[in-house]
């Protein structure tokens, strides 16, 4: 016979726990003052750590069924990611980057480059109109060119075949 402490000693618990054990009704209580059983004390402490044990492995069939879940999807993603780029729907990240930075260049260039073009021209007007009317002119001369540059012809071909499904469907 022994008491918590002594039981905690044997089981590797603190007093504290073992007598939540016991409150719990895990634990045998002490017979009177002869305390507690250390036999019966650790297989009680046994089954419960088998019983637990069996609880969590319940748990563990859900969590492999999430995670083939989980992957089917993530493999489903990946499959319709490759159909996009196979058919040509998806625009790569760098082709986008490097048209971006092309057409900020050259729009920064043109842009830049109108003062220089128009300064000399203007000297010659003598109202304030006409002053205008060529600045706009050169304004919207600089923003025709941009607008008929911009996406590489990979990718104006492939948005253009996107486009002619997409008329193919609303039709039928």
């Amino acid at each position: 016979m022994a008491n918590q402490q002594e039981v905690g000693e044997h089981l590797s618990l603190t007093k504290q726990y073992v007598s939540n054990l016991v409150s719990q009704g895990i634990l045998p209580k002490g017979i009177g003052r002869g305390g507690m059983d250390v036999d019966a004390c650790r297989k009680a402490y046994i089954d419960y750590l088998r019983q637990r044990a069996r609880l969590h492995l319940k748990d563990v069939p859900n969590d492999i069924n999430e995670e083939k879940l989980r992957l089917t999807k993530n493999q489903a993603d990946h499959k319709e990611i490759e159909v996009a780029v196979l058919s040509n729907k998806l625009v790569h990240a760098e082709d986008v980057i490097d048209t971006w930075q092309n057409f900020i260049a050259n729009c920064r260039s043109k842009l830049l480059n109108i003062p220089a073009k128009v300064t000399h021209q203007v000297l010659g007007l003598k109202s304030y109109a006409e002053v205008e009317d060529l600045i706009t002119n050169e304004v919207h001369e600089a923003l025709n060119e941009l607008a008929n540059t911009g996406l590489p012809e990979n990718t104006t071909d492939n948005l253009e075949a996107v486009d002619t499904d997409i008329q193919a469907t609303k039709e039928t």
